[in-house]
């Protein structure tokens, strides 16, 4: 029997073996006891009885627990969670092409727990809201299309357009710099350890500092005259 005043919502954001998009989920609160109440990396292993344990301890302050987990978590083993649940396809690069981890989660907490439970994979939504980023990402992104069309008629090739962070007590500032593409193609850049709290249940304010630069400011997008 479900006890119906209780829900749990899965929400599955991409990210592979780097959780920066799933931590930025931290962004969206305003105050204390703000959702997502659990946010969970790829950086640190994946326990599912830990898991159950914070989400009755959430039903403490809320009975709607939203929790935000990047599609690849893992056990401390390095299964992937998505693989409890089904079979895991491979990518050109032949990287495991990771989905459902929100679905296993969700199955899980509705059996365990006996509560209402869903899961939401933002999927491709993720890729192409252009209408919701923010005025720094706008104007960062300008620029370095900018910085590198000089780049190459100067006659760079084989060249990646990086971004500088120059932070002061001035505050937030970037510069565009070049990288070479075989440096980076193919790699990734995990979230620090030091930036996820200590059970891997959340991000620390540490995180949120660095990231809340990247969000500032509101565009205005253009509409036809349809």
């Amino acid at each position: 029997m479900f006890i119906e005043k209780k829900s749990v919502t899965i929400v599955e954001i991409m990210g592979r073996h780097a959780g920066w998009l799933t931590g930025a989920a931290a962004l969206a609160r305003k105050y204390e006891g703000d959702h997502p109440l659990l946010i969970y990396l790829p950086e640190v292993a994946f326990d599912q009885e830990a898991f159950l344990k914070k989400v009755e301890e959430a039903f403490t302050k809320n009975c709607n627990v939203i929790a935000c987990v990047s599609e690849g978590i893992h056990d401390d083993k390095g299964t992937f969670i998505c693989e409890y649940d089904s079979s895991v396809g491979t990518d050109s690069f032949g990287h495991k092409m990771l989905a459902g981890c929100g679905k296993y989660l969700e199955n899980l907490v509705r059996n365990r727990l006996g509560v209402k439970a869903r899961s939401v994979e933002l999927n491709v939504s993720q890729r192409c809201s252009a209408a919701m980023i923010s005025a720094t990402d706008q104007q960062e992104a300008v620029a370095a299309g900018v910085f590198g069309v000089q780049a190459a008629l100067r006659g760079e090739t084989g060249k990646m357009v990086s971004f500088v962070r120059e932070e002061d007590e001035h505050g937030y500032r970037v510069s565009c710099g070049l990288e070479d593409v075989n440096q980076i193609c193919n790699a990734e850049k995990p979230v620090p350890r030091e930036w996820i709290t200590e059970d891997g249940s959340d991000v620390t304010e540490a995180f949120v500092r660095y990231a809340s630069p990247l969000i500032q400011g509101n565009i205005t997008v253009p509409m036809g005259e349809d």
